[in-house]
């Protein structure tokens, strides 16, 4: 159950994070939900396709799915909501800005709010945002003034870790996000390509004959981490495999694994059969 104390700092993020319903709701984050374009109809990521259901369709659908940011209005929303609801301050963490008009549509709706709403770039994606919610949203809920609760946010931005292995280029191609692939494309159509988001950028690891090999290679990055205080396992229609990789990393984080399929959002950029690692370093 949230906390409704006045004078609380509030956090919001939106649904790229991959923060479980369950840890928004006991954390009191509120989550706005980004947009999926399937065959011409928007839908609010969550609603009407399951992520399960979107990773086993997309191939048989007419044309790939797109997405959209929320409009300023959902945010003004939701930040009107907390308002009401006790918060005296909001702190506003997003997806990359380097990938997303979601931080500028969220710094749009802030401006209507006088100064009690801050907009964080998280410089990442699916839990590697996520993580920095979480952590920020437990200082909040412990009480800490807003300079200390960015300050988390802050720390956790720069101690986390996201790499995956892309199980096909062709989905990532059409989203035309990533500049070194359109130009390496061709000779990169037989690998597994690994890669690792820094700081709102997609940046190439190494790339990978067999999938059996490029899961080896995630785990070697993840082991070289050191301790970490969070895990996260995602994935994309790849759930038995993610439970696997998640009990057997289970021993580098100091709480169990998070395992997730990742948001539709991400996914129709990276296609099914992908897999991801995030880590918080302790």
């Amino acid at each position: 159950m949230s906390d409704r104390r006045p004078g609380r700092v509030a956090i919001v993020t939106d649904s790229t994070s991959d923060v479980p319903a369950d840890e928004a709701a006991h954390l009191g984050v509120t989550v706005i939900p980004a947009v999926l374009v399937v065959e011409g109809k928007s839908y609010l990521d969550g609603q009407s396709f399951s992520r399960t259901q979107l990773y086993r369709q997309m191939a048989s659908l007419d044309g790939l799915p797109t997405t959209a940011v929320p409009s300023p209005g959902s945010f003004v929303q939701a930040y009107e909501q907390q308002l009401r609801t006790g918060a005296t301050s909001i702190l506003s963490i997003h997806l990359a800005a380097r990938l997303s008009g979601m931080v500028q549509t969220a710094l749009q709706a802030a401006r209507e709010f006088d100064g009690r709403v801050e907009v964080i770039d998280s410089g990442q994606v699916s839990l590697g945002l996520g993580f920095q919610v979480l952590e920020a949203a437990a200082a909040a809920l412990a009480g800490a003034p807003l300079s200390v609760v960015r300050q988390v946010a802050q720390a956790a931005r720069k101690n986390v870790r996201l790499i995956a292995m892309l199980n096909t280029l062709e989905f990532v191609r059409r989203s035309g996000r990533v500049s070194w692939l359109r130009a390496n494309l061709g000779e990169m159509l037989n690998f597994k390509q690994l890669v690792e988001v820094v700081d709102g950028t997609i940046e190439r690891l190494d790339r990978v004959r067999t999938r059996p090999r490029a899961l080896q290679a995630l785990r070697a990055v993840a082991a070289g981490w050191g301790a970490l205080g969070r895990l996260g396992i995602l994935h994309t229609a790849a759930a038995e495999e993610a439970a696997a990789l998640g009990q057997e990393l289970r021993p580098l984080a100091s709480q169990p694994p998070l395992v997730v399929e990742v948001t539709t959002i991400i996914g129709a950029h990276v296609g099914p059969g992908s897999l991801g690692l995030v880590g918080l370093l302790a």
